[in-house]
């Protein structure tokens, strides 16, 4: 009983915790359609490893009011507001993860960055949500900023097989690095092999060499959900920021700030 690795504790040392909630932004292109690929990717990916996979969709809108039985989905502004929802993260029957229109839910996100700081946004998106989740926050590259500047957190910029790819990739690194924020390239594969994207990625991370100083960090597809669950966010762990999580007043009305948009490509 009292030998060394022996003792009644050990089975539950050898049983590790499962992880908290955690959060990685991913910042939506121009046509967001064109991302999912890598959203259900990198979900299937995580799922297989044991978390449970939540896309946040910051540009699909939640309904005004939810009431039980309206036919309307659990969007994230809901969860925020009502301290009676909690412990999401499993999906419903049928479907392989959760998906939660988002786009209210990030406004009242970005208003209590700007009042109380990051740290305490942060606490108020995960507090909803159970252990083992983690939550790939789906939303343009200016909308993610203020909530992920304070935290200098890593924001996955998609580089999709089309024309404008390096432009658009381009655009959201400078916009995210001049925020604060981390950004990572993460290139999603085309099933032809003639579009490569070696050309735009070399472009992409000479621009942000010459013009900011900035050395990207580039995630291949076949570790993506490693190099997610390595730099998510989790949950704060000083308890002071917890108080007042899922009040009203930390979403009080009023515009988010929004800055001017700096040229791309200098």
């Amino acid at each position: 009983m009292f030998e060394a690795g022996c003792d009644q504790a050990a089975g539950l040392r050898a049983h590790p915790l499962r992880e908290g909630p955690a959060l990685l932004a991913v910042a939506s292109p121009a046509q967001p359609a064109s991302a999912y690929e890598l959203l259900c990717h990198l979900s299937a990916q995580l799922k297989a490893q044991g978390r449970l996979p939540v896309i946040l969709d910051g540009t699909a809108t939640e309904a005004a009011e939810r009431r039980s039985g309206d036919g309307h989905h659990l969007g994230l502004l809901h969860a925020l507001n009502d301290s009676a929802i909690c412990g999401l993260g499993h999906p419903a029957d049928g479907h392989e993860w959760l998906v939660m229109p988002a786009a209210q839910g990030l406004r009242a996100l970005q208003r209590t960055a700007l009042t109380a700081g990051g740290t305490v946004a942060l606490s108020r998106l995960l507090a909803p949500f159970t252990s083992g989740t983690l939550l790939l926050f789906f939303a343009p590259a200016h909308e993610l900023s203020p909530l992920c500047s304070e935290l200098q957190a890593r924001v996955v910029v998609p580089v999709l097989p089309h024309s404008q790819a390096a432009i658009d990739a381009y655009g959201a690194v400078k916009l995210l690095h001049m925020a604060g924020a981390r950004p990572v390239l993460a290139p999603v594969t085309s099933a032809d092999p003639e579009q490569s994207l070696d050309t735009v990625l070399a472009t992409v991370c000479d621009c942000a060499d010459r013009h900011l100083g900035l050395d990207l960090e580039r995630w291949s597809e076949p570790v993506w959900a490693a190099c997610a669950q390595e730099h998510a966010l989790t949950r704060p762990q000083r308890p002071d920021t917890f108080h007042g999580l899922r009040d009203n007043r930390f979403a009080a009305t009023g515009p988010s700030p929004v800055g001017a948009m700096p040229s791309l490509w200098s």
